[in-house]
């Protein structure tokens, strides 16, 4: 027995300097904590010494092989799902910077499967991949322990008792240790632990800090006493349009050469539709851009429990409809944030006609949506994919590219974000937009939401392509998050359209409804700005970039600051838009201002 015990532990050793070897090699490639990388051994030792006493305590009874059997095929199952587990969080950490979830896993996989999702492997490569994996896996396990024989058996009840005792003690350590690694998030020896997190029943993104807690007390105490029911009489539909990866700079309204964006255009300049010269974004990525636009607020004080803009509208008596291209079920706790119900809520997982990332999906969930009643004001939030490179591009939408220029995102898109991205392409896609943005004007025409409308036409964040990077996410160029901000609003005058933010977004929106604005909201009404300001944006993926711009009449600054490498950029966006010269050195009062800001706003307390 003994002898057994001591090989059983050697191949338990063995496996636990892999699993060192890899949870090393992510906490290098990823940036997570090296804590991250010991509490990954604790949990797989403990479970480890687990099956080892279990299989032993029954190995003392019996001279079957059935003790040995099961410990190799509970060891296969364990080392194969640490592949499957180590895939995962490779691709989620490539793709957008965190580990993989449980929720993320179980919403995507049917998409997935079904092709709606674009996914380097199909079907047939998930299957063939998940049966290799558990025949080299059982190899594997068999040759570790090739050298173990069946048991002498041992009349000792005492020897059995005590080696149970000793498995149900590993177990129940491993439970309290697992327990203990998912509820506390915020502990540096789990934060980055690839097992709790993808037990953690919400998202990394709704990760709570003490800022966020704080601010959502606050939030439930300014929703409890926020005046309802101030509107009388017939009050406007609001309809937000955001398109994701949407650049200002790309489109014909915003003065670039191609004509991409004929119906937007036509509207601007028939004066029904007005243009905020200069808008950005909080963030270059879709999950903090979403949310400072609903929330009016920077993405540090956001959480599931802040006091948003669909909240203002339902308290006041609006129905709120999501209507979303992609997969927002699935995405980091979206649908915890939108406070929506199944009834008024349609994405890519659930359309019928096309596949997850087809713009064309809004207009069959607005099939759902009953015609307008003079009773019922609605607020709309629309999320189009068209210009993100996993967005669908529709046959007919090749005008700066051939028609056979056809390229499927399916095909390990992380890998070829050059052809699916490359500028002629991109113009194509806002150009498709910009015709589907016209389709969803005639579909709320047609049902009547758009006769005594505000709407608001905006992106999330902007896109790479190929300037210095591609795609968005990493950077806070005025590629990635300078964004158009269009607003419908025919019979309202605004001053001042030169300057504003995606945090602007719903203090407008409310303001121009006749509503106060929730105190806790950071963004001020375009009905009337300030002159002199400081805004400020950051990276969501690491490394965590953050920038502060300063903006008034003669001025207009942009200061970027990467504390892990210990970098600044000060770029002057009125003579040097493209951010060709870094003037940190030449500015050095400037750049000392703009620094105490960013100091400022990371050690800003609740």
């Amino acid at each position: 027995m003994r002898l057994i015990l001591r090989r059983l532990l050697t191949f338990v050793a063995l496996h636990l300097l892999v699993t060192a070897g890899f949870s090393a090699f992510f906490a290098w490639r990823f940036s997570h904590n090296p804590l991250a990388s010991a509490a990954h051994v604790l949990l797989l030792a403990e479970w480890d010494l687990a099956l080892v006493a279990v299989c032993g305590a029954f190995a003392t009874l019996s001279r079957a092989r059935w003790p040995l059997i099961a410990f190799r095929a509970l060891m296969t199952l364990t080392c194969a799902l640490q592949v499957y587990l180590y895939t995962l969080d490779a691709v989620s950490n490539v793709s957008w910077g965190r580990n993989i979830t449980a929720r993320l896993v179980a919403s995507f996989a049917p998409t997935v499967w079904s092709g709606k999702e674009p996914f380097p492997v199909g079907p047939i490569g998930i299957s063939i991949f998940t049966v290799v994996t558990v025949a080299l896996m059982l190899a594997v396990v068999r040759w570790g322990t090739r050298a173990l024989t069946t048991n002498e058996p041992d009349a000792a009840r005492v020897r059995f008792a005590s080696t149970i005792a000793i498995a149900l003690a590993t177990a129940v350590a491993f439970g309290a240790t697992l327990r203990w690694g998912v509820a506390d998030r915020d502990n540096l020896l789990w934060r980055d632990e690839l097992v709790a997190s993808f037990f953690r029943p919400i998202g990394y993104a709704f990760e709570p800090t003490a800022r966020r807690e704080a601010v959502a007390e606050r939030d439930a105490v300014l929703r409890a006493s926020y005046p309802r029911q101030l509107l009388k009489g017939p009050r406007k539909h609001v309809v937000l349009i955001i398109v994701d990866s949407l650049r200002a700079d790309r489109m014909q309204v915003y003065g670039y050469q191609r004509p991409t964006t004929p119906f937007l255009s036509g509207l601007v300049q028939g004066g029904r539709m007005k243009k905020v010269e200069t808008a950005f974004s909080t963030c270059s990525e879709s999950f903090c851009g979403i949310t400072s636009t609903l929330a009016g607020r920077e993405f540090r004080d956001i959480s599931a429990r802040t006091f948003q803009l669909q909240d203002v509208l339902r308290d006041e008596g609006y129905q709120t409809w999501f209507l979303l291209s992609g997969n927002h079920s699935a995405w980091n706790g979206l649908p915890n944030f939108y406070h929506s119900s199944d009834e008024t809520f349609f994405d890519g997982s659930q359309t019928i006609r096309y596949t997850m990332d087809d713009d064309r999906l809004v207009l069959e969930g607005l099939e759902r949506v009953p015609v307008a009643s003079p009773d019922q004001p609605a607020f709309f939030y629309v999320h189009l994919m068209s210009t993100h490179y996993l967005g669908v591009q529709l046959p007919e939408s090749h005008v700066f590219t051939r028609p056979d220029d056809e390229v499927s995102p399916g095909l390990e898109p992380y890998k070829m974000l050059e052809q699916l991205n490359k500028p002629d392409r991109y113009d194509d896609k806002v150009l498709q937009v910009d015709g589907i943005i016209k389709q969803l004007f005639d579909a709320l025409r047609a049902k009547g939401y758009l006769d005594e409308a505000m709407v608001v036409v905006t992106g999330d964040h902007g896109e790479g392509l190929g300037e210095r990077h591609w795609a968005h996410g990493w950077h806070l160029y005025n590629e990635d998050i300078r964004i158009p901000l269009l607003l419908y609003d025919p019979d309202q005058r605004y001053s001042d359209l030169s300057f504003a933010t995606q945090v602007d977004i719903a203090p407008t929106i409310v303001d121009r409804l006749g509503l106060p604005i929730p105190a806790s909201w950071e963004g001020e009404s375009l009905l009337a700005p300030t002159r002199r300001r400081f805004t400020y944006h950051q990276t969501y993926f690491v490394p965590n970039r953050f920038a502060v711009l300063y903006r008034d009449d003669q001025a207009l600054f942009k200061f970027i600051a990467t504390p892990q490498y210990g970098t600044e950029e000060l770029y002057d966006l009125r003579k040097d838009g493209g951010e060709s010269h870094n003037l940190a050195g030449a500015e050095p009062a400037l750049t000392a201002l703009l620094r105490d800001k960013v100091r400022a706003y990371l050690n800003d307390a609740p």
